[in-house]
Formats: C-alpha cells, sequence, structure tokens
C-alpha cells in the first residue's frame, strides 16, 4: 500500500484533472447557450422590425398604406421641395447607435469566426 503524502499527492491531482475537465465542459456549454442567446435576440430583433413594419403600412382594415409621395418621390404640398433631399436624421442616428453597438461587441461576435481564421 503507498505511503499516506503520495495518496495524498495522487489524490490532488486526480481532483485538479477532474476540475479542468468540467471546466472545459462548461465553457462548451456556455458558449453554445451564448449563441443561441444571439440567435434568439436576433429573431426577437426581426419580429420586432416586422411589426414594426406592419404597423408603419397598414392601416385598421389591412389595406396598404403607401403616401404618395414615395411613388412620386416628391413631397405631398403639390411638389414644392425645399432643396433638401435625403436622409431622414432619425434614420442617420439608428446606423450610428447601431455601429456603436457592434463595435462596442466586437470581441463577442469573434467567437464565430471559423475555427481556423487567421487575420
Amino acid at each position: 500500500m503507498p505511503s499516506g503524502p503520495v495518496l495524498a499527492l495522487s489524490g490532488i491531482v486526480a481532483f485538479f484533472l477532474y476540475l479542468t475537465w468540467q471546466i472545459d465542459e462548461y465553457e462548451e456549454q456556455l458558449r453554445r447557450r451564448t449563441q443561441a442567446g444571439f440567435c434568439v435576440l436576433l429573431v426577437l430583433g426581426l419580429l420586432a422590425l416586422a411589426v414594426l413594419a406592419h404597423h408603419a403600412l397598414f392601416d385598421a382594415s389591412g389595406r396598404l398604406v403607401v403616401p404618395a409621395s414615395w411613388w412620386r418621390g416628391q413631397f405631398e404640398d403639390g411638389g414644392a421641395s425645399d432643396g433638401g433631399g435625403g436622409t431622414s436624421p432619425w434614420a442617420v442616428a439608428a446606423v450610428v447607435a447601431l455601429l456603436l453597438v457592434l463595435a462596442s461587441h466586437k470581441s463577442s461576435f469573434q467567437m464565430f469566426r471559423p475555427p481556423l481564421y487567421h487575420k
């Protein structure tokens, strides 16, 4: 029978080997759940966009409502334009906010790269 210190050392080594195996399993499970969470957030965002588009483009009776200015490219006051065409300031603000969110979560998205991806 081995001596006490040898048994203690073997037990400690076995415990740490078991612990690293458990941590690897935990990290794999965490990665899968994080990926699933990102998929759920993507689906919820797309669903919210669909609901907002439906609310904005359809009236109460379900008919498609498209402003005449979209078809003619003019304003509804008879075509008088102030000379400023372009993008809505809210659209620009939304794009800037989206870029800031993506930049702040850049490290989170790196886990979606292929396994052998190198810069």
